[in-house]
């Protein structure tokens, strides 16, 4: 096999089969979706990663990022962190409910538990607390002790980012409202200062002490507000952004959730990039001409010549983050776990709901096959919407491809197969002892397959059930074995992994190298 030019973290090099090479349509993604920011005592600034369950700490002198805690453990997914006076660091674990103390020589505790998403953090003279990202969301006084929490507020429409104002008053974010509240943090009736934000999702104060609150709309709007009205505002071009901080020089540096990245925005209004935008997965891929359409979890994006493009983030108009993909007459189909929609971005029409675990969808002569994980089943979709179920009784179907002919195949997770679905309403093995096959494709007479536990794609010959190796040290994302399937908040989830692969017209494939953030082209 011979090497090619392209690293994987954890696994080396990706090698290529004989004939074969490998080329990234984009750069990885140094941050998966970019959430709470903090400044630590160290002088670099700790930032959450919500999809990657990393927390990272950026260094704005030299722009050095590194790995604090790792996405093996012991954080789900966190969304938002504040140090403590003795540098501790404090981190919510937003879908698993806790929130967790890291100790300056790196141990881990968890100080509480049972929360429902917890998500804004902020610490004031020893005091730590904590809201909810939920309807009807509280906001708490956590004992760092392991106490009960003490209620300061409730009826939070989605609490976010908060912070202490110079006036000893606790500041937070309705987001879903676009409201502004206050509360005395020793008790007393909260106090709404500002209403009519756009998606208020981190409320701060800068050096000299203005109230600032980022908006989680299309340009990352950075106001200043005083006397309860907006005085003036700064476009970020953050896209779904998630939180602020600022430096002392009064620099404000706001974080992407929905692409992650890192911008600067000083004094004098200039935004600069310190850390570029990308995917944070990408889960199901499609050909676009010489590029690839992809699933980013948020949003649909195009790569193509080294860029990323986003097409539209459309997680709010799906209900749900985007899974599989598929090109079908003309339309774009995305998956979302519990549902199948059809359309594109700002124009989406249901086709199925209330699925359990719907993955990969690939079209067919007479519609689409959808894997439904979670009932163990392929479906097969009519463009009226009408649903028939093609095949029962799987062992974890994630993928699902169409040859030329109309055969249907589908990888299976928990047996390690890929099969081939017959008329019958049966499946006929092609391989086995696979370690995590996910995405599939058909090029030709070759069957493509991800086997994301190994790194691995595989060429498999479905007519003599032969399997080669076409590549090797692919940073595929295997969910850790403590990051639960479903978290206790019933809110946002870090979605399980899923590495999708499509077939080009020029003979090559696409994949979804979900473990580093971006799609690559392997072919002659």
């Amino acid at each position: 096999m011979s090497v090619r030019p392209v690293a994987g973290p954890d696994r080396g090099p990706v090698r290529t089969a004989p004939g074969l090479r490998a080329e990234p349509l984009c750069p990885p993604n140094p941050l998966w979706a970019s959430n709470g920011i903090v400044a630590g005592p160290d002088g670099r600034l700790w930032i959450a990663q919500f999809l990657g369950g990393t927390v990272s700490a950026f260094d704005p002198a030299t722009g050095g990022l590194e790995t604090v805690l790792g996405p093996d453990g012991p954080l789900t997914a966190p969304d938002d962190l504040v140090f403590g006076a003795d540098g501790e660091l404090f981190v919510v674990d937003l879908p698993a409910g806790l929130v967790w103390r890291r100790a300056p020589d790196g141990a881990t505790a968890v100080v509480a538990d049972g929360i429902t998403a917890p998500d804004g953090i902020a610490w004031h003279r020893g005091r730590l607390f904590v809201n909810e990202l939920c309807p009807d969301g509280r906001l708490l006084e956590i004992d760092p002790a392991g106490g009960p929490p003490r209620v300061l507020a409730t009826g939070l429409a989605l609490g976010n980012a908060m912070e202490v104002g110079p006036d000893g008053l606790l500041y937070y974010p309705h987001l879903l409202s676009g409201e502004v509240w206050r509360v005395d943090t020793d008790g007393g009736t909260p106090e709404r200062l500002l209403t009519g934000l756009d998606r208020p999702v981190a409320v701060r104060f800068d050096p000299a002490g203005r109230l600032r609150i980022l908006s989680n709309g299309d340009r990352g709007a950075l106001w200043t507000a005083d006397g309860g009205r907006v005085t003036t505002t700064l476009d970020t071009g953050v896209g779904g952004a998630d939180n602020v901080v600022f430096t002392a020089d009064g620099a404000a540096w706001v974080t992407g959730a929905f692409h992650g990245g890192l911008v600067r925005a000083g004094v004098d209004g200039t935004v600069t990039t310190a850390l570029p935008a990308g995917l944070c997965g990408p889960w199901g891929v499609a050909a676009d001409g010489a590029g690839a359409l992809v699933a980013d979890h948020f949003s649909l994006a195009r790569v193509a010549d080294g860029a990323v493009t986003v097409l539209g983030d459309v997680v709010t108009e799906v209900r749900g983050g985007v899974r599989g993909l598929a090109r079908h007459r003309g339309d774009t189909v995305v998956t979302t776990g519990s549902g199948v929609w059809r359309g594109h971005p700002g124009s989406w029409a249901p086709l199925a709901d209330g699925l359990a675990g719907a993955i990969g969808v690939a079209s067919c002569r007479d519609g689409l096959l959808v894997a439904e994980t979670g009932a163990g089943r392929v479906l097969h979709l009519a463009d009226d919407g009408t649903a028939t179920v093609l095949v029962t009784g799987l062992d974890g179907p994630v993928d699902v491809a169409v040859d030329g002919t109309g055969t249907g195949y589908a990888t299976l997770t928990g047996g390690g197969q890929v099969v081939r679905l017959t008329s019958d309403g049966d499946a006929t093995v092609l391989a086995a002892g696979l370690q995590r096959p996910e995405g599939i494709a058909v090029a030709g007479d070759v069957l493509w397959c991800a086997e994301a536990a190994a790194g691995r794609l595989l060429r498999i010959d479905p007519a003599g059930r032969t399997v080669t190796v076409a590549a090797s040290g692919l940073p595929f994302d295997v969910r850790p074995p403590h990051v639960p399937a479903d978290c206790r908040s019933g809110a946002a989830a870090r979605p399980a992994p899923f590495a999708g692969i499509a077939a080009a017209d020029d003979g090559s494939v696409l994949v979804a190298v979900n473990g580093a953030g971006y799609v690559l082209r392997v072919g002659p």
